[in-house]
């Protein structure tokens, strides 16, 4: 062990916070609270797909983004129990919680991004899905409005999300390291990289970029969406009075 303590670093190296308050705050909110609400959120994901997945809700194109939405939201909670449930008891539980984090964090992490990425723009598919259907022509929703198109969309949402989150796996990497706190015994922690790190990247890919696309973006088109779908509605129903 005393070679392991000359060659590699101590696990406190990329420790977020030390603070014994927030460790147990962590725990109690991410170890425990998380998981817990996580669960009743997986359970209502798998029932929402096993209605919306079946053979007879899939021939309508607004089912399908909604099974969509409920697949992404499903596995992007069990990305979440481990992203953050099992970091928060890796410092607790025993030596092999912290190695199995380190070793699937750099991994599940960008998985995690690409998931919630899936999940906004469902939603934002099934916004226009529902626009289309009762703002535009006929002639317009027999194109748009169909299993295909539908399927279309899904699958393309899907690839751009995966490419748009491509750089977040390079942004975080395992390293062994020396736990002191369990006896100077071997561990792994996970570090951002010099990617992560770079101001430039981060103020781009984080601040500007997350903004418009995950964050103001999406949000406003429902928002717009929305609006027009209320709109449309309103004046349909004065127009038949």
């Amino acid at each position: 062990m005393e070679i392991f303590d000359k060659q590699l670093p101590s696990c406190d190296i990329c420790l977020g916070s030390s603070d014994s308050q927030y460790i147990k705050y962590n725990l109690i909110v991410s170890g425990v609270i998380l998981p817990i609400i996580g669960l009743i959120g997986i359970i209502g994901n798998f029932l929402v797909m096993a209605v919306y997945g079946s053979i007879e809700q899939r021939r309508h194109s607004t089912n399908i983004y909604l099974a969509a939405l409920a697949l992404s939201d499903f596995c992007m909670i069990w990305t979440a129990i481990i992203l953050y449930g099992l970091e928060a008891w890796r410092h607790h539980g025993p030596a092999v919680l912290a190695t199995v984090y380190g070793r699937s964090a750099e991994i599940v992490f960008p998985i995690s991004t690409i998931l919630q990425t899936t999940s906004v723009y469902f939603c934002v598919a099934a916004a226009a899905d529902f626009f289309v259907r009762i703002v535009l022509s006929a002639k317009i929703k027999d194109k748009i409005c169909t299993p295909r198109f539908a399927r279309l969309s899904v699958l393309s949402i899907a690839i751009i999300s995966f490419l748009y989150n491509v750089p977040h796996f390079f942004e975080l990497t395992a390293i062994d390291c020396i736990d002191e706190i369990r006896n100077n015994t071997l561990s792994v922690q996970v570090c951002p990289t010099e990617l992560r790190n770079n101001a430039t990247y981060y103020q781009l890919y984080y601040t500007y970029m997350y903004t418009i696309f995950m964050a103001v973006g999406p949000l406003l088109l429902i928002v717009i969406l929305n609006v027009l779908v209320v709109r449309a509605v309103l004046k349909n129903g004065t127009s038949g009075q």
